[in-house]
């Protein structure tokens, strides 16, 4: 595996059912079926589905394919907020090549964290998606119920974003914490640039926040970066700052081999999700690191 492979391989949860993409359940499924048979499907990670639509997701799956020969298509759930009732939908999973890998979940206090995750199956991996400036008091939380954070990275207006020095600040707490987590909106581009906000004509734009900054940000914080460290590689926007060979890759003093990259993608920086997956894979292919 090479040091691009390496910190790619699963990385994009498809969220296509959500903005700005916003697609309808159908045409999502039979993009997600498109991008596992596709040359870049070893960068592909679960597809995303509310737990209220899980009824709707399994009529659209098996129209769209899948006998059990094939292998499982990987789900992450986003959770109702209820624990009684996605336990009780949940149940709408139809038996077939689906399986549920992950509960996506959100909480405003450290207080209903821990009451949800009291709650939560034991079998599947749980993200709780928190606020960057509430990390303290929610890593703790996390950490003693063996849970995942998740950090809101965008949206579809431009005070989504949390500023550079939020996420990073994230990152550290987490690698500290030893927290592994997975981000969501607003990185559908490799580096830091300002991107249009959603795909209508009309669209504003704003200064987006890079996947392969964010994720080589994050592998520095697992092997110990500073605050300081970890910010600048978010802040990075050149593509020949980012220096790849076939076992390693350089970030200006920093040098990460493909076993530490695999390593910090398997512990700590899990995926991210995105409603396009074919932009992030034509902007990679467009620097030629593909």
């Amino acid at each position: 595996m090479t040091a691009i492979e390496a910190l790619l391989a699963g990385l994009v949860d498809y969220a296509g059912l959500f903005p700005p993409a916003s697609l309808d359940m159908p045409i999502a499924v039979r993009n997600y079926a498109e991008y596992r048979s596709g040359d870049h499907a070893w960068m592909l990670g679960r597809f995303i589905v509310p737990v209220q639509r899980l009824t709707e997701f399994t009529k659209a799956f098996h129209g769209a394919c899948c006998d059990e020969q094939v292998t499982p298509w990987l789900l992450s759930i986003l959770s109702s907020g209820d624990m009684n009732e996605d336990k009780r939908l949940l149940e709408n999973l139809g038996e077939g090549a689906a399986v549920i890998q992950a509960l996506e979940m959100k909480a405003g206090s450290a207080a209903q964290l821990e009451q949800l995750l009291s709650a939560a199956p034991e079998e599947v991996a749980v993200y709780a998606e928190i606020a960057p400036d509430q990390s303290q008091q929610m890593l703790p939380v996390l950490q003693r119920s063996n849970a995942r954070a998740k950090i809101r990275t965008g949206g579809t207006t431009e005070d989504a974003f949390p500023d550079a020095e939020q996420i990073a600040r994230f990152l550290v707490f987490c690698a500290q914490a030893k927290v592994p987590f997975k981000a969501t909106a607003g990185l559908h581009h490799p580096l830091r640039s300002v991107q249009k906000l959603t795909y209508e004509p009309e669209s504003g734009s704003a200064l987006m926040h890079g996947f392969i900054n964010l994720f080589v940000a994050a592998t520095a914080a697992y092997y110990g970066a500073s605050r300081e460290e970890v910010l600048a590689v978010l802040l990075e926007d050149r593509a020949s700052a980012f220096e790849w060979s076939k076992h390693a890759l350089s970030w200006r003093e920093q040098k990460f081999s493909a076993e530490q990259i695999r390593k910090a993608r398997e512990n700590f920086a899990i995926s991210f999700g995105s409603c396009s997956f074919t932009e992030p894979v034509n902007d990679l292919l467009a620097l030629g690191w593909l």
